[in-house]
């Protein structure tokens, strides 16, 4: 299975974006993605306990900065996992991060900050919870969020402003701050729409009690990822980076004030899916439709659009 294959069936909703990215990201993207979808499928591994899934994510961490994985045993946990091309991305780990220590000192300064931060995030999720364990801290959440989501919106800015000219109408550090938000509220709708289901396997990042304010934060931060997109220079790059927040906010409305209470997670019908993804063509031409379809997909009448 070639890398291109390897993306198409890892990447998920990420192929879109990547696909709209400057042709001169993509590599750099492309690989940083596929690290920390390894790193997170080790992460996620129910078979291994939690101190062999810690072991393993402190091997790639203390190896940040060598060319192999110190103690990585890629044969065996790529046999540890069912998924095909989860085993494949698994027993490529070490030539993808011989890769990584071969880039230029930019690229490479970006993808070991980005990774790093995701990896201390994964070691904290595996480490933390145990049986009765008690719920996060309102810190330890905030931290957590930007670890492993965070990171990861200032490192696509990072990476897009190096390969594109005149990358915003707004100033870099602006544009950090903004993709931070944007990427803990990703995370955030995550955890809260997972949030039952998680419970249910003994990590609760959040308390019933905590449930409005969170909600709250992430629908700031998806506005200020609208902002982020508004000021975007790229039309291509502007759509790509929109639809999360978009629906994401749905995804907040199908959840409603409280969070809901069922054990399935809530998710987006796809037929919504695909009615998002025609109303956001407009803002490839136009940032001024950003802020208005934000504010349509965080008020639109939820009900009539399930299946």
């Amino acid at each position: 299975m070639n890398e291109k294959e390897l993306l198409r069936r890892t990447a998920r909703s990420f192929a879109l974006t990547l696909g709209l990215l400057p042709q001169s990201a993509r590599s750099e993207a492309s690989l940083a993605y596929l690290l920390a979808r390894g790193t997170d499928t080790i992460a996620d591994q129910a078979d291994a306990d939690s101190a062999q899934r810690a072991g393993a994510l402190r091997s790639f961490l203390a190896s940040l900065g060598r060319t192999g994985i110190e103690g990585y045993d890629a044969e065996e946990w790529s046999r540890s996992v069912r998924d095909d091309a989860a085993s494949r991305l698994l027993a490529r780990m070490p030539e993808l991060w011989r890769r990584m220590q071969s880039l230029e000192n930019g690229a490479l300064h970006r993808v070991r900050t980005v990774i790093g931060c995701i990896l201390e995030g994964q070691i904290f999720d595996v480490e933390r919870f145990f049986p009765d364990s008690p719920p996060l801290a309102g810190e330890e959440l905030s931290r957590y969020t930007y670890l492993v989501a965070g990171s990861a919106g200032e490192f696509l800015t990072d990476l897009c402003a190096a390969h594109q000219r005149d990358f915003s109408a707004d100033p870099l550090p602006s544009m950090r701050d903004r993709a931070r938000s944007y990427g803990e509220a990703l995370q955030l709708v995550n955890i809260l729409r997972d949030r039952r289901m998680d419970a249910a396997l003994g990590r609760v990042y959040l308390e019933n009690r905590d449930v409005p304010r969170a909600m709250e934060t992430a629908r700031t931060g998806l506005a200020a990822g609208g902002d982020y997109c508004a000021a975007l220079r790229s039309g291509r790059l502007r759509y790509a980076l929109l639809l999360p927040a978009l629906l994401g906010l749905r995804t907040l409305a199908l959840l409603g004030d409280r969070g809901d209470d069922t054990l399935a997670p809530r998710k987006v019908p796809r037929r919504e899916v695909r009615q998002w993804l025609l109303r956001a063509l407009p803002v490839w031409f136009s940032p001024g439709r950003v802020r208005g379809l934000v504010a349509r997909a965080a008020g639109a009448d939820v009900t009539a659009q399930q299946e």
